[in-house]
């Protein structure tokens, strides 16, 4: 810090010098009044005390540019070797342990539908999407499990029971209708139509679509579902009433 300071005082002694000693002289040549000692001496010296600055500043660049393009030192060297290999290890660690988790889910799947006892089988253990045309998904399905994307809300169909998970249960399925755990029927799956069981029909099932009964929504499905998935979908599309 020192020397850097020393060294900006010395440019600027050279710079105020070289313009004090050199408009002395030119002033002075200029009034006729000859060779003004003083303002050469001034000039001189602020000339020299420029030529020292940049002298000690080229090899301060230098010297500091060298320092940039050195070569890391072993030691540094192999710590970055370790951090690395170490940051390798963690990542094949949680890709490994990811690997594990999704066979664990997919033989969580392949045995509930050896499991089920009732007359509907689910259609599929791989992921399914219920999707508002024009919006994006609103429901993801996996086998027995079903997110409702919109609030975060997991259920799980049990049995004729639905469950909401860390509440209890909610909906219960009986034949071809749903209706509330301790309440009301809601609505029922006849043919391609999804009625309510008071009001009558409301929604229409064509392909992988779910069409509103006044088409003012549609909604796309991206695989088949089973009678239990479609009744428990309704009541989370069309809510409760």
């Amino acid at each position: 810090m020192r020397r850097r300071y020393f060294l900006w005082t010395i440019a600027v002694f050279g710079i105020i010098g070289t313009a004090y000693g050199a408009s002395s002289l030119i002033y002075n040549f200029k009034k006729g009044e000859g060779l003004f000692i003083s303002g050469l001496i001034l000039l001189i010296i602020g000339i020299i005390a420029l030529l020292v600055f940049l002298v000690f500043f080229t090899i301060q660049y230098v010297s500091n540019k060298n320092k940039i393009n050195a070569p890391i030192p072993s030691e540094f060297k192999e710590e970055k070797d370790i951090e690395e290999n170490k940051d390798a290890k963690e990542t094949s660690s949680f890709n490994e342990k990811s690997e594990i988790e999704i066979e664990k889910n997919n033989e969580y799947f392949y045995k509930a539908e050896r499991d089920e006892r009732t007359s509907y089988r689910y259609s599929s253990i791989s992921t399914i999407y219920v999707k508002q045309v024009g919006y994006g998904p609103i429901l993801r399905i996996d086998g027995s499990r079903i997110l409702d994307m919109r609030t975060n809300t997991y259920y799980r169909i049990e049995n004729d029971m639905v469950n909401q998970e860390g509440y209890g249960p909610v909906f219960e399925i009986r034949g071809n209708q749903i209706k509330n755990a301790f309440g009301g029927y809601l609505y029922e799956l006849s043919g391609s139509n999804i009625n309510k069981i008071f009001g009558g029909f409301y929604a229409s099932i064509s392909g992988n679509y779910i069409t509103l009964y006044d088409l003012s929504i549609k909604y796309e499905i991206t695989d088949s579902l089973s009678k239990s998935q479609i009744l428990v979908v309704a009541v989370l599309l069309f809510g409760k009433y």
